[in-house]
């Protein structure tokens, strides 16, 4: 076990981006395609729902003790309607442009952040916001949950410990989103500030026997109030994310045991140009395995199987929460190393479950299949 390693899982945790994290390494370059297709039964006023995604993230050393990360992207979706010959939506364009540097203050032990994204993203007609709902799903979890907004700015901190031999870490971030326009040519002009964010963030991960590793995080964040055209409106509130996660060795292959959890105390009331979107307050709990098997020196196939359950309240007055629909997610992916330089990743996955509407189950099945290409000169 090393601090390294926390620190690394601190940094992913801070910056929420698909940018890999080489915590002070060598140049690293990753891209995949990954294109994934859901239908869902009458209910909702659409029946599928299909996503291409091309992420490019790289990480680039600047001397001995700083790095930059760069990630972007494009992504196509496409929202067909209720019924075999129901109309489409389609969204496609730029996912934003997201820069992180990262400083090693004290090697092994401190690490400074900055970070920023560019406003690259799509802006959405308002006849396409049912796209962007349909895609924010925490029940599917897409590829590309969103596409894009006004840009932000925010830095901070990671920092980790030993206590024997496990490694206690915690940090604090800040971050600042732009104003923007999120949707194109509204007949009423619209210009939205989303609230700053605060997170503080605290783990310790260390072995519990020889073959067994365990690893916990959580995550306070707290948002300010939102402000569409210089109007404060409600906002996010606090969020609560616990995590932890258990590796044990099984002969020549690791099962990882995780889950997470994701509590929203407060309401949110979203106004769009084309009404109030109401975000209740509600709770994600997910759990999952993979079992990562070596298949000779340059070969490892991971089965994998995730279960995510969704409760929500029924009204922003009313705090108690009730089921709001459940997924579980299976497959496999397969890593091949080509060289010491180049690997290749195949992964696809099932996935089914249902969604509650109006004290209905809407049920829904697809999948999610793609290759992502690792890239270290």
């Amino acid at each position: 076990m090393t601090l390294k390693v926390l620190l690394t899982g601190l940094v992913l945790a801070a910056v929420v981006a698909p940018a890999p994290v080489n915590a002070q390494g060598n140049t690293y370059f990753r891209t995949a395609v990954l294109f994934e297709s859901y239908n869902f039964d009458p209910g909702l006023g659409f029946g599928r729902i299909r996503q291409l995604t091309i992420p490019v993230g790289i990480s680039v050393p600047i001397g001995r003790r700083t790095s930059l990360a760069l990630s972007g992207g494009y992504s196509v979706v496409e929202l067909t309607a209720d019924g075999a010959t129901g109309a489409s939506d389609a969204i496609y364009g730029p996912l934003d442009t997201e820069v992180r540097l990262s400083f090693d203050v004290i090697p092994g032990r401190l690490i400074v952040l900055l970070n920023g994204s560019a406003p690259t993203g799509t802006t959405v007609p308002a006849s396409e916001l049912s796209v962007l709902g349909a895609i924010s799903s925490e029940i599917i979890g897409f590829t590309a949950p969103t596409l894009g907004a006004g840009g932000d700015i925010g830095g901070g901190f990671v920092a980790a410990v030993p206590i024997g031999q496990w490694a206690f870490g915690f940090g604090a971030t800040f971050n600042k989103p732009m104003e923007y326009a999120p949707i194109e040519n509204p007949a009423v002009p619209t210009r939205l500030r989303p609230g700053a964010e605060f997170r503080i963030r605290t783990g310790v991960e260390g072995p519990l026997a020889r073959r067994t590793y365990v690893r916990v995080a959580g995550i306070f964040a707290k948002r300010e109030r939102d402000q569409l055209n210089d109007v404060t409106r409600n906002g996010v509130g606090n969020r609560i994310i616990g995590y932890v996660a258990v590796n044990q060795g099984l002969g020549n292959a690791n099962l990882t045991v995780y889950g997470f959890d994701v509590f929203r105390s407060d309401p949110q009331i979203e106004p769009t140009p084309t009404g109030a979107a109401i975000l209740p307050r509600g709770n994600l709990f997910a759990t999952g395995l993979r079992i990562d098997v070596p298949l000779g020196t340059s070969t490892t196939i991971t089965p994998n199987a995730e279960i995510r359950i969704s409760s929500q309240a029924t009204s922003i007055t009313n705090t108690s929460l009730s089921k709001a629909g459940q997924s579980i997610r299976y497959g496999a992916k397969v890593r091949q190393q080509l060289s010491p330089t180049f690997a290749l990743v195949l992964d696809g996955s099932l996935l089914t479950g249902y969604v509650r509407r109006n004290a209905a189950d809407i049920d829904i099945n697809g999948f999610r299949t793609g290759f992502h290409l690792e890239v270290r000169p």
